[in-house]
């Protein structure tokens, strides 16, 4: 006699430990996804460049922008106070309603049976004060940074201001309109005999201004960096253009002053 062993069906079985593990594999992947997700770039930020609007200007720092301050003691001025005007609210005028009755007096005139009437007098209706409805303030509603700062500005007067023009030059020392003339050898006639320029990364575009002091030798005795028309906030690159420009000279000029000063500017550019 022949036994046939009934075979088991185990496709339920499968199919459901195949979806437990494919289940199992998208929630880790979602979970590694998250944990690996880039932020939206906001940018970088950026840097403050002050052009000057003003005739005149009073202070020392040409990062400063034209802003209103909140501070009472702002420029030695307090700030005007607003003053809400209450709105006038006209009173109605009451019209009488009485009737009047007309009369005759000759002899011939009918007799009639008069009634008192009743008075149709309304009461007169008081108009009630409605309280004042306050203006909205913008500034509180959308609130931005706060400014508790005493003003600052960029210039030699005595007026508060950022003193220059839009049509100057922004890496210029003085607050002057320049001048014509004969006299000592102006640091532009001088050219660099070997600087080098400093190497960068090429993933940034901009301008670091130098300010440097040489003598009649040409040989550089001082440089800053970050000075004004300067773009970049980089420090490495502002160290960089800092020692090629020490490490540079000029032409030798007997007829320049012991010290010059000028300003050296390096344009970075993408690659």
């Amino acid at each position: 006699m022949i036994y046939r062993r009934e075979e088991e069906n185990n496709y339920p079985k499968a199919i459901a430990i195949s979806t437990g593990i494919m289940g199992t594999l998208l929630l880790i992947s979602f979970f590694i996804g998250i944990g690996n997700f880039d932020p939206v770039d906001t940018g970088m930020g950026g840097m403050v460049v002050n052009y000057g609007t003003s005739v005149t200007g009073m202070g020392t720092d040409y990062t400063s922008i034209e802003e209103p301050s909140a501070d009472p003691n702002a420029n030695n001025q307090p700030p005007d106070k607003v003053v809400l005007e209450k709105p006038t609210v006209q009173q109605p005028v009451s019209q009488s309603s009485d009737k009047e009755i007309l009369t005759q007096n000759s002899e011939d005139a009918v007799s009639l049976n008069t009634k008192k009437t009743k008075s149709n007098n309304t009461p007169t209706a008081k108009a009630e004060d409605k309280p004042s409805t306050p203006a909205v303030n913008q500034n509180a509603l959308y609130k931005g940074k706060t400014n508790k700062g005493t003003g600052g500005g960029d210039g030699t007067g005595t007026t508060p201001g950022n003193q220059g023009s839009v049509n100057g030059d922004p890496l210029a020392n003085n607050y002057g309109e320049g001048g014509s003339g004969f006299g000592e050898t102006p640091i532009a006639l001088r050219k660099f005999t070997n600087l080098v320029t400093p190497q960068d990364d090429g993933q940034k575009t901009g301008k670091i201004a130098v300010r440097i002091k040489i003598n009649k030798e040409g040989i550089v005795i001082d440089a800053t960096p970050g000075v004004k028309g300067t773009t970049l906030s980089d420090k490495e690159l502002w160290q960089k253009c800092k020692n090629a420009v020490m490490g540079a000279r000029l032409t030798q000029s007997d007829s320049a002053p012991d010290v010059q000063i000028g300003v050296v500017v390096f344009n970075f550019k993408v690659k």
